[in-house]
């Protein structure tokens, strides 16, 4: 009985461990391509993970979150930097398998629609959800999609939210934060209408409701905005790859 507890201690342990590895992996990941240094020997240790090793130490939403919304930002950033011309071709550029970890190659859109936003179709404004996706996929999606997520992930473009460098144990208050200064920095307020970002549109669903959407509008900036009309700004895909906080 004595050797099995040692033995589930032992284990958890492990998990745990690994867990902030991968986190720190990530982080240090962002931070030297923010700093225009060489990520090789990092990227070959995300690469030689095992998927059990991934799956099993990504136990949780907010090791997930914190992990792959560090990945995303990481390699748009080292994807842009490097090839800049495949922006031309944003669907192709996003769709495009070339991120190596645990020796499985993901894309941009595997890590932001299956793993963070829960299966959700790309095209479907929040409301659809994919029909299938590879079982490497199913063992890392988020439990619960977080429309925060949408406040971090950052594609490059001028209209994105400011990369950050996320830490587990602070998530929840880096989410809010990152949610409160883009919805202020973005969002016009007219005589009968309210300017938002075409996040707010592309990604509907996720947030629910036009209800919730202004509910959401109203907690981060203090207006009264119930009889406003939506509309979206121009988003704009120039890239910006300045466009980041170290906080």
């Amino acid at each position: 009985m004595k050797r099995h507890l040692l033995m589930v201690f032992a284990t958890l342990f492990f998990l745990n461990i690994n867990a902030q590895n991968l986190e720190d992996l990530s982080q240090q990941l962002l931070t030297r391509q923010l700093q225009l240094k060489s990520t090789e020997e990092i990227e070959k240790k995300l690469s030689n993970l095992s998927l059990e090793q991934l799956s099993h130490s990504l136990k949780t939403d907010t090791h997930k979150k914190t992990f792959w919304i560090n990945i995303y930002n990481a390699f748009i950033v080292k994807k842009l930097r490097s090839n800049p011309k495949d922006y031309n071709k944003r669907n192709s550029f996003f769709s495009r398998k070339n991120i190596r970890i645990a020796n499985h190659l993901f894309s941009f859109d595997d890590i932001e629609h299956t793993i963070l936003r829960k299966q959700k179709w790309k095209f479907g404004f929040g409301y659809i959800t994919k029909a299938s996706a590879s079982n490497v996929l199913k063992s890392l999606v988020v439990s619960q999609l977080d429309s925060r997520i949408h406040f971090a992930l950052n594609c490059g473009a001028k209209s994105c939210p400011p990369i950050r460098i996320y830490k587990g144990i602070k998530l929840e208050s880096q989410l809010n934060k990152a949610q409160k200064e883009f919805i202020q920095s973005s969002s016009k307020i007219h005589l009968n209408s309210i300017e938002l970002s075409k996040l707010f549109l592309w990604y509907k669903g996720d947030f629910e409701s036009k209800s919730n959407i202004l509910k959401l509008i109203e907690q981060n900036t203090g207006k009264d905005l119930k009889t406003k009309q939506i509309i979206y700004s121009p988003y704009l895909w120039d890239i910006d790859l300045n466009n980041y906080i170290l906080d």
